[in-house]
């Protein structure tokens, strides 16, 4: 399995209610408020891209969400 990390800018307020949603999506090994550009972090473990992406389509679709930037784990 491959992780990667899912930053996701939030509107005022709805961070919480944000962090609700996607610590019950499947696939979420950790996912905590933060201080900063991005409001939410998700470490998000994955088998294949196409997987990734639909998570991060699922995401993007909670509302309160803004944007996301997505950094996955490099295997050298």
């Amino acid at each position: 399995m491959v992780l990667a990390c899912i930053m996701i800018h939030c509107r005022p307020g709805t961070a919480p209610e944000v962090l609700k949603h996607v610590k019950a999506m499947n696939s979420v090994k950790r996912a905590f408020e933060t201080l900063g550009a991005y409001d939410v972090v998700v470490e998000y473990e994955f088998q294949s891209l196409e997987k990734l992406g639909i998570a991060v389509y699922e995401m993007v679709k909670i509302p309160g969400v803004i944007s996301t930037e997505t950094l996955i784990e490099t295997l050298l």
